[in-house]
Protein backbone atom coordinates (compact mmCIF):
# COMPACT_ATOMS: atom_id res chain seq x y z
CA UNK A 1 0.00 0.00 0.00
CA UNK A 2 1.17 3.19 -0.95
CA UNK A 3 0.74 6.12 1.44
CA UNK A 4 -1.26 7.08 4.56
CA UNK A 5 -3.41 4.71 6.48
CA UNK A 6 -6.59 5.86 7.33
CA UNK A 7 -7.58 5.27 11.17
CA UNK A 8 -9.96 2.82 12.00
CA UNK A 9 -12.41 5.50 12.45
CA UNK A 10 -12.44 6.38 9.20
CA UNK A 11 -13.32 2.53 8.10
CA UNK A 12 -15.85 2.85 10.58
CA UNK A 13 -17.80 5.92 9.52
CA UNK A 14 -17.84 5.14 5.71
CA UNK A 15 -19.35 2.16 6.90
CA UNK A 16 -22.16 3.30 8.56
CA UNK A 17 -22.41 6.73 5.98
CA UNK A 18 -22.61 4.19 3.22
CA UNK A 19 -26.08 3.37 4.15
CA UNK A 20 -27.25 6.18 5.64
CA UNK A 21 -30.19 8.53 4.59
CA UNK A 22 -29.35 11.45 7.07
CA UNK A 23 -25.77 12.07 5.80
CA UNK A 24 -24.75 14.15 3.20
CA UNK A 25 -21.10 13.79 3.18
CA UNK A 26 -17.54 13.33 4.96
CA UNK A 27 -14.67 15.24 4.99
CA UNK A 28 -11.15 13.40 5.67
CA UNK A 29 -8.08 14.86 6.31
CA UNK A 30 -4.53 14.30 7.20
CA UNK A 31 -2.85 15.10 10.71
CA UNK A 32 -0.64 17.79 10.69
CA UNK A 33 2.36 15.58 10.69
CA UNK A 34 1.19 13.99 7.57
CA UNK A 35 1.11 10.50 9.01
CA UNK A 36 -2.62 9.52 8.97
CA UNK A 37 -6.26 10.13 7.41
CA UNK A 38 -8.82 11.14 9.96
CA UNK A 39 -12.51 12.59 9.80
CA UNK A 40 -12.75 15.79 10.02
CA UNK A 41 -16.54 16.20 9.58
CA UNK A 42 -19.66 14.50 8.81
CA UNK A 43 -22.45 16.36 7.21
CA UNK A 44 -26.56 15.18 6.98
CA UNK A 45 -28.59 15.50 3.84
CA UNK A 46 -29.88 19.05 5.51
CA UNK A 47 -27.05 20.47 4.48
CA UNK A 48 -26.91 22.09 1.04
CA UNK A 49 -24.04 21.99 -1.42
CA UNK A 50 -23.19 25.52 -1.04
CA UNK A 51 -23.14 25.25 3.03
CA UNK A 52 -20.83 21.94 2.19
CA UNK A 53 -18.57 23.34 -0.21
CA UNK A 54 -17.98 26.60 2.11
CA UNK A 55 -16.14 24.15 4.38
CA UNK A 56 -13.61 22.92 2.25
CA UNK A 57 -10.48 24.66 2.46
CA UNK A 58 -9.27 26.61 -0.18
CA UNK A 59 -5.61 26.36 0.57
CA UNK A 60 -5.30 22.32 1.91
CA UNK A 61 -6.46 19.35 0.44
CA UNK A 62 -8.99 17.12 1.85
CA UNK A 63 -10.47 14.23 0.86
CA UNK A 64 -14.72 13.75 0.51
CA UNK A 65 -17.39 10.86 0.23
CA UNK A 66 -20.50 12.50 -0.77
CA UNK A 67 -23.92 11.57 -1.69
CA UNK A 68 -24.76 13.10 -4.67
CA UNK A 69 -28.69 12.89 -5.47
CA UNK A 70 -29.86 13.69 -8.72
CA UNK A 71 -33.06 12.97 -11.33
CA UNK A 72 -32.91 10.73 -14.47
CA UNK A 73 -35.68 10.31 -16.71
CA UNK A 74 -37.93 10.99 -13.74
CA UNK A 75 -36.32 9.03 -11.72
CA UNK A 76 -34.52 9.70 -8.12
CA UNK A 77 -30.85 8.55 -7.58
CA UNK A 78 -28.18 8.49 -5.70
CA UNK A 79 -24.32 8.10 -6.27
CA UNK A 80 -21.63 7.92 -3.90
CA UNK A 81 -18.60 9.97 -4.82
CA UNK A 82 -14.89 10.15 -3.56
CA UNK A 83 -13.74 13.21 -4.26
CA UNK A 84 -9.96 14.02 -4.33
CA UNK A 85 -9.73 18.03 -3.30
CA UNK A 86 -6.32 19.03 -4.00
CA UNK A 87 -6.13 22.73 -4.89
CA UNK A 88 -3.51 24.42 -6.88
CA UNK A 89 -2.82 26.83 -3.90
CA UNK A 90 -2.11 23.99 -1.09
CA UNK A 91 1.62 23.25 -0.30
CA UNK A 92 2.98 20.99 -2.38
CA UNK A 93 4.37 18.41 0.15
CA UNK A 94 0.30 18.00 1.34
CA UNK A 95 -0.70 17.97 -2.39
CA UNK A 96 2.44 15.48 -3.48
CA UNK A 97 0.99 13.37 0.13
CA UNK A 98 -2.39 13.84 -0.88
CA UNK A 99 -1.57 12.45 -4.58
CA UNK A 100 -0.02 9.28 -2.99
CA UNK A 101 -2.54 8.29 -0.54
CA UNK A 102 -5.62 9.05 -2.68
CA UNK A 103 -5.84 5.64 -5.01
CA UNK A 104 -4.66 3.28 -2.13
CA UNK A 105 -7.57 5.10 0.50
CA UNK A 106 -10.66 5.31 -2.28
CA UNK A 107 -9.80 1.60 -2.78
CA UNK A 108 -10.13 0.97 0.71
CA UNK A 109 -13.54 2.48 1.15
CA UNK A 110 -15.74 -0.25 -1.14
CA UNK A 111 -18.73 0.84 -2.63
CA UNK A 112 -17.67 4.02 -4.29
CA UNK A 113 -19.79 4.62 -7.57
CA UNK A 114 -18.22 8.01 -9.23
CA UNK A 115 -14.07 9.52 -8.38
CA UNK A 116 -13.29 13.01 -8.87
CA UNK A 117 -10.03 15.17 -8.48
CA UNK A 118 -10.57 18.33 -8.58
CA UNK A 119 -7.45 20.99 -8.32
CA UNK A 120 -9.01 24.34 -9.13
CA UNK A 121 -11.11 25.76 -6.26
CA UNK A 122 -13.86 26.68 -8.87
CA UNK A 123 -14.10 23.53 -10.51
CA UNK A 124 -16.63 21.45 -7.77
CA UNK A 125 -19.74 22.24 -8.85
CA UNK A 126 -23.24 20.78 -8.92
CA UNK A 127 -22.85 20.61 -12.62
CA UNK A 128 -19.68 19.24 -13.30
CA UNK A 129 -20.48 16.24 -10.69
CA UNK A 130 -23.90 15.63 -13.09
CA UNK A 131 -21.94 15.82 -16.05
CA UNK A 132 -19.35 13.33 -14.70
CA UNK A 133 -22.71 10.94 -13.31
CA UNK A 134 -24.25 11.62 -16.30
CA UNK A 135 -21.46 10.24 -18.92
CA UNK A 136 -21.17 7.31 -16.75
CA UNK A 137 -24.61 6.45 -16.80
CA UNK A 138 -25.14 6.48 -20.27
CA UNK A 139 -21.91 4.54 -20.92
Amino acid sequence: MTGILPTSECIEQFQEFKFSKEDRFIIYKMDEKLSKIEVEKRGTKKESFEEFYSQLPQDDCRYICYHFDFDVEGQRRSKLLFIGWVPSTAKLKNKMVYATTLLSFKYMLRGIGVSLQINNTTDLTEELILEVIMSKVRK
